[in-house]
C-alpha cells in the first residue's frame, strides 16, 4: 500500500508511525485533516496485505435470500427465539432496543419482509434481516446466513473502523445543562406569561411535563417544561415521551381512542366524541416518533388529523406507530365527509369553535380503515375500506354484492348451521350479524340484527349475576357497549329487543327470535366483573359509573336499562372550574354544598354508611341553587330529583346513586308521614327487606350516599305535619342547616348586580358544563395512599367542630367529612379555592346548624314539650284538684278521660300534676315510659315520689294509687 498523503497545512504522519498506537483523537484530527478528494488510508504498519488467495470466496447475497426463504421460519427462530408465528408472520420484540410491546417487530415468512413499527426501520428480505440484528453490512450477513444454512463458508469479521476509508468524527461536545427549579414556574424567562398550558400526567394522575404555549410578535410559540427528581427544567422529557392524556386512558381502559395531532385539538375532539378517550403525541406531526406508542396496546384507535398535506402524513405514520403498539384497529376520518371545502389546517378545535356538535358530527363522519404495514400479506384485514355500519347503507343485499370499484365481494368462511359478524359489506350483503344454515341442500344467510359482537363474558363477585358484554355501533356510527344481563333472555326477549333498538341496533322483526339464540350460543373467552351497582368494587380498586369505569380492573357495569342519563358530562372541566367553583368562593353554604357532593366516595374508605344536609330558607333566596352547583360535580340538571316520591322509588335512585351524591329538593313535596322512614333508610343505606313471587326474600338494596335537600321547612316542620314526631336518629341523619346570608344563601356575588343574577348565572353555567369533578375526584383518591381516617379524626378533634353530647358529635363527623372532602379536592386541584376554605365552610354550617337545634338531647327536649303541651292543652278538661274545697266540687265540671289530679306543688309555686301511668303515655305517645322518667328526672320536673321510686302513693277516688307527680318548668326551645 502507499503511505499515507501529506496533509495541507499540517504535517502528515511520517512512515515509520505506527498508526495503531495512536491515541483515537489523534487518529480522527489526522483522518479530519485529509482533503475530501484524497481520502487519508490509515494503515498499519506491522500487519501485511492478506494475500487474495487466502480470502474467502464471495456470496451472492440475492441466491442467498432467495435460499433463506425455504427456511424463513427456522431463521426467525433463530434470530427472535422469542418470537411466535401468526399467520403469515413471525411476531416479536426488537432485540436492537429497548420493546416492551410484543408486536412492534414482525417478519413476513413468506416473502421474507420486516418491519419495525416502532421505528419505521424494515427491509425487503432476509439477508438484510440478519445484517439489522447483528449489526453487518448486507455482504457480511449473507456470508454468515449463509454458512448458517450449509451453502457457503462465512464471510470475514469486520476490521476495526479506524482502518476504514471514512474519517472518524469528532466526539460530540456535551450539551448545555438546563437550569433545576425547585417549583414549577408560572411564566418563561424570556417568552413571559403562557397563553395556555396542557399538562401531561401518568396514569396515577402525577404531572410529569408541561406543554406552554406563548404568544409573541412571531406569532404562537410552545416551550415544554419537565418534571425530574431534581426539579423542573425548560425542556422535553427523554425519549420515548410520554402521549398527552395517559390519565385518561388509565381511567378508561375499555374506552376507544381518539388521537389528534395537537393537545389543543385532542381536547377538542374529546368534547366532540365524548365516548372516546382523547390523547396527542408531544410535538405534533413533527415528531410521532419520539413517543412512546405503547399505552395504545390491545385499543381500538381513531385518528383525527388536521386538514394539510403534514396532517395527512402524520396520520400514516401515527397508524403505523398505533399497529406497532399493538392497537387492535386504527381508523382515520374522512374529512372530505364532513364538508365540501375546508380551509388549510382545520382542526377539531377548529370545528368545536365553528359550533360543530357531537350529534353533528355522528352524522356525517366517516372513517376510513388505516391499512396495516404488511398490507401485502395480511389479506383482507388490511385492506382499505371505510369503517361504518348499515345505516350508513342502502339497497339489498343483492344489489351490494359488487363493491365501489366494481370487483365483486366475497363471501368469508363460515360454519353452518351457525352465526357469523360481517363488519363491513361481503357477499352475504350488508353489515350485519347472520344466521347461516342449509334448506333443501341450498344455503340459507339470513341477516338478523346489526352487528353485534359478544365480547366477554361477564358475573358477579359472588358467581351470580352472568351476563354478556355486547359491543355494536348505533345508527349514529358511534361504538357503544353494553353488559346485559343473562336473565334478559327469558321469555320472550322483548325487554332486550327493546333496549337494544333504544341504543340504535337495527333488528330484522322477521328474523328476531333468532337473536336470542345468537346470543345464547356466545361463549367468548373473556371474564370481567359484573358490577350491579355504581361506586367502589374489586376491594376498591375500581370505581365503577354507568358510562365509565374509574381504576384498573376488568369490570363493567350491568343492568337492564342499557342507557343512564345519571353520569353525564357536557362542556370542560376548566369551564366548571372557572364558572361554578370559583364563584362558590366566599360562598359557604356553595363550598359546603359542592364539598358535600364530592364526600360520597369517601363513605366507603372511611367505613361510613352515609350523610345529610338540608338547606332550610325562605322561598327564592337560592337553595336550588347550592343543589345545582353540587350536582354538577356528578352530572346535569337531571341529576336534581325531587322528594315527591315514594320510598321504594328514593331507595331504587339511591342504590343507583352509590358511592356518590343523592341531591332531592323541595321537601315539603314529601309525604309527611313517609318521611322519618325514608331518612332512616337513606341514612343507614338499606332498603326494605321484601318477597318474591316464589315466597323467597329478595335481595335487600343497599348504598351509600350524601344526601343534599332544600326546602322552607325543617324536618321536624315536615314531619309535624302529617301527625309525626322527629326522633333524634332521624335528626342526626339530616341535618337542618339554616341559609339566611348576606343575599339569601349567598355572601359574594362576584361582581353581578344582586342574587336573582348571581343564583341565574351560576345555574346557566352548571347547565352547560358539569360532570367533570366528581370523576376527577375518584381518580386522584384512587391514587392516594395516605390514611383519610386519621386526617378525618383530626378534623373531628378541631375545637370548631365540639359537641356536647352524641348527637352533636354524630353531626360534628358529618360535617368534617365534607371538609375532608372539599380539602382533598383543593389539595389535587381540582377546586380553585384557597387551603382552608372548604374547612371553614363546613364549620359555618355546623356552628348554625347547632345554633337552630337548641341544646340537650333531642329526645329529652322532646319528651318535656310533650308533657308541657299536654297540660296546657288539657289541663282542666282532664284534671282535677286532687282534694278540693267544696266550692271547687261543687263547680268543678265533668271530667272525661281522666289523665290524672292537680294539687299545689311541695314549693308552693304553681301546680303538681298528678299522671297516672295511662295518661303520661298518652301524653308521650311514641316514647318509651322509662326513658320519659329519665327525662322528666333529669329536667327536676318530678315534683315528689316514694323513696326509691318515681311515682308517689297517692289516696285518690277514695284509694290509694301510684300517680307521678311532674311539676313543668318552662322548656327551653
Amino acid at each position: 500500500m502507499s503511505q499515507p498523503a501529506p496533509c495541507e497545512g499540517a504535517a502528515a504522519a511520517a512512515p515509520g508511525i505506527d498508526i495503531a498506537k495512536l491515541s483515537p483523537e489523534v487518529r480522527a484530527q489526522l483522518a479530519m485533516q485529509a482533503p475530501a478528494q484524497a481520502p487519508v488510508h490509515l494503515e498499519r504498519q506491522d500487519v501485511a496485505a492478506e494475500p487474495s488467495a487466502n480470502r474467502p470466496p464471495r456470496v451472492d447475497i440475492k441466491d442467498t435470500a432467495r435460499a433463506a426463504l425455504d427456511a424463513a421460519e427456522s431463521i426467525c427462530r433463530h434470530w427472535l427465539p422469542e418470537g411466535k408465528r401468526q399467520g403469515p408472520e413471525w411476531i416479536a420484540r426488537n432485540p436492537t432496543r429497548h420493546d416492551e410491546t410484543p408486536g412492534s417487530f414482525a417478519v413476513n415468512v413468506t416473502t421474507g419482509k420486516w418491519s419495525d413499527f416502532a421505528t419505521g426501520d424494515k427491509g425487503g428480505d432476509l439477508v438484510s434481516l440478519v445484517a439489522y440484528l447483528e449489526g453487518l453490512s448486507q455482504g457480511e450477513a449473507a456470508g454468515q446466513l449463509a454458512a448458517w444454512l450449509g451453502v457457503a463458508p462465512p464471510a470475514p469479521a469486520a476490521r476495526p473502523n479506524w482502518m476504514t476509508t471514512e474519517p472518524t468524527p469528532s466526539p460530540p461536545q456535551a450539551k448545555r445543562q438546563p437550569k433545576v427549579m425547585a417549583t414549577r414556574p408560572a411564566r418563561h424567562p424570556k417568552l413571559g406569561n403562557p397563553s395556555r398550558s396542557w399538562e401531561y400526567r401518568d396514569a396515577t394522575g402525577a404531572v410529569l411535563c408541561v406543554v406552554l404555549r406563548f404568544e409573541t410578535a412571531q406569532g404562537k410559540e410552545f416551550r415544554p417544561l419537565t418534571r425530574t427528581p431534581e426539579g423542573w427544567i425548560w425542556r422535553a422529557p427523554e425519549e420515548p415521551r410520554p402521549l398527552y392524556g395517559l390519565d385518561r386512558l388509565a381511567a378508561r381502559p375499555e374506552a376507544e381512542v381518539i388521537l389528534a395531532e395537537g393537545e389543543k385539538a385532542a381536547d377538542a375532539a374529546g368534547a366532540l366524541l365524548p365516548e372516546l378517550v382523547p390523547v396527542a403525541s408531544m410535538n405534533g406531526s413533527k415528531s410521532p416518533k419520539k413517543s412512546d406508542w405503547a399505552p395504545l396496546q390491545g385499543r381500538r384507535v381513531r385518528i383525527w388529523p388536521d386538514h394539510d398535506d403534514p396532517g395527512t402524513q402524520y396520520a400514516r405514520t401515527a397508524a403505523a406507530l398505533a399497529y406497532g403498539a399493538g392497537a387492535t384497529s386504527v381508523v382515520i376520518l374522512d374529512l372530505s365527509a364532513l364538508a365540501d371545502a375546508l380551509p388549510k389546517g382545520w382542526d377539531a378545535a377548529d370545528a368545536l369553535a365553528d359550533g360543530w356538535t357531537p350529534e353533528r358530527l355522528a352524522e356525517r363522519a366517516r372513517w376510513v380503515v388505516a391499512p396495516s404495514p404488511f398490507a401485502d400479506s395480511r389479506g383482507t384485514e388490511g385492506t382499505r375500506g371505510t369503517a361504518s355500519n348499515d345505516a350508513g347503507s342502502s339497497g339489498s343485499p343483492s344489489d351490494s354484492a359488487q363493491g365501489t370499484e366494481g370487483t365483486t365481494r366475497t363471501k368469508p368462511a363460515v360454519d353452518r348451521p351457525g352465526f357469523s359478524v360481517q363488519a363491513g359489506w361481503t357477499g352475504y350483503g350488508k353489515p350485519g350479524t347472520y344466521w347461516h344454515g342449509l334448506k333443501d341442500e341450498e344455503e340459507v344467510n339470513q341477516w338478523v340484527c346489526s352487528p353485534l359482537w359478544a365480547d366477554a363474558m361477564a358475573h358477579g363477585e359472588r358467581d351470580a349475576d352472568y351476563g354478556l358484554l355486547l359491543r355494536f355501533r348505533n345508527a349514529s356510527g358511534r361504538e357503544r357497549e353494553w353488559t346485559m344481563p343473562m336473565a334478559m333472555l327469558r321469555g320472550s326477549d322483548e325487554e332486550l329487543r327493546g333496549e337494544l333498538l333504544n341504543l340504535g341496533v337495527r333488528i330484522d322483526p322477521i328474523s328476531h327470535r333468532l337473536l336470542n339464540a345468537y346470543l345464547m350460543s356466545r361463549y367468548p373467552e373473556r371474564r370481567i366483573l359484573a358490577a350491579t351497582c355504581t361506586g367502589w368494587h374489586s376491594e376498591g380498586a375500581v370505581f365503577v359509573l354507568p358510562n365509565r369505569i374509574i381504576g384498573t380492573g376488568d369490570v363493567r357495569y350491568q343492568s337492564e336499562q342499557a342507557d343512564h342519563d345519571e353520569f353525564i358530562q357536557a362542556g370542560t372541566f376548566e369551564g366548571w372550574r372557572s364558572e361554578i367553583a370559583a364563584r362558590c368562593a366566599g360562598n359557604p353554604m356553595l363550598q359546603h354544598s359542592v364539598s358535600a357532593a364530592l364526600a360520597g366516595p369517601l363513605l366507603a374508605r372511611l367505613h361510613r354508611t352515609g350523610c345529610g344536609f338540608h338547606f332550610v330558607g325562605d322561598s327564592s333566596t337560592g337553595k336550588s341553587t347550592a343543589l345545582s352547583v353540587g350536582a354538577s360535580c356528578w352530572g346535569g340538571p337531571g341529576f336534581i330529583r325531587t322528594w315527591r316520591a315514594t320510598g321504594n322509588g328514593l331507595e331504587g335512585i339511591a342504590a343507583a346513586l352509590n358511592d356518590t351524591a343523592l341531591i332531592l329538593d323541595e321537601i315539603s313535596e314529601a309525604d309527611p308521614r313517609e318521611i322519618g322512614s325514608i331518612i332512616y333508610a337513606i341514612g343507614n343505606g338499606t332498603g326494605k327487606s321484601r318477597a318474591a313471587r316464589s315466597g323467597k326474600a329478595r335481595e335487600v338494596r343497599r348504598w351509600r350516599v350524601v344526601l343534599l335537600s332544600s326546602g322552607e321547612r325543617t324536618l321536624a316542620a315536615t314531619m309535624a305535619e302529617g301527625g309525626k314526631r322527629t326522633k333524634a336518629g332521624q335528626e342526626a341523619r339530616l341535618l337542618d342547616i339554616p341559609c339566611t346570608r348576606a343575599h339569601g344563601v349567598f355572601d359574594d356575588l362576584h361582581g353581578l348586580a344582586d342574587g336573582r343574577a348571581f343564583s341565574d348565572a351560576l345555574r346557566t353555567s352548571a347547565n352547560r358544563h358539569y360532570g367533570h369533578a366528581g370523576p376527577a375526584f375518584v381518580e386522584r383518591l384512587i391514587a392516594d395512599a395516605r390514611d383519610h381516617g386519621e386526617y378525618l379524626a383530626r378534623l373531628i378533634a378541631l375545637k370548631e367542630f365540639k359537641a356536647d353530647n352524641g348527637l352533636e358529635g354524630r353531626a360534628a363527623g358529618a360535617f368534617a367529612l365534607a371538609a375532608l372532602a372539599g380539602e382533598l379536592a383543593i389539595e389535587w386541584g381540582i377546586l380553585p379555592w384557597s387551603e382552608g376554605e372548604a374547612l371553614d365552610a363546613a364549620t359555618i354550617a355546623y356552628q348554625g346548624w347547632r345554633q337552630a337545634r337548641g341544646k340537650g338531647q333531642t329526645e329529652t327536649r322532646q319528651i318535656l314539650e310533650a308533657v308541657a303541651d299536654f297540660i296546657a292543652k288539657h289541663g282542666d278538661a282532664r284534671f282535677s284538684p286532687l282534694r278540693p274545697t267544696e266550692d271547687e266540687e261543687e263547680h268543678a265540671p265533668v271530667v272525661r278521660d281522666r289523665a290524672g289530679w292537680w294539687k299545689e306543688a311541695a314549693d308552693n309555686h304553681g301546680r303538681a300534676y298528678l299522671f297516672s301511668s295511662a295518661g303520661l303515655r298518652e301524653a308521650t305517645e311514641g316514647f318509651d315510659l322509662r326513658r320519659v322518667l329519665d327525662a322528666l328526672d333529669q329536667a327536676g320536673w318530678i315534683d315528689e315520689h316514694d323513696e326509691g321510686k318515681r311515682s308517689k302513693k297517692f289516696k285518690a277516688q277514695g284509694r290509694p294509687q301510684s300517680l307521678y307527680a311532674i311539676a313543668p318548668a318552662e322548656v327551653e326551645s
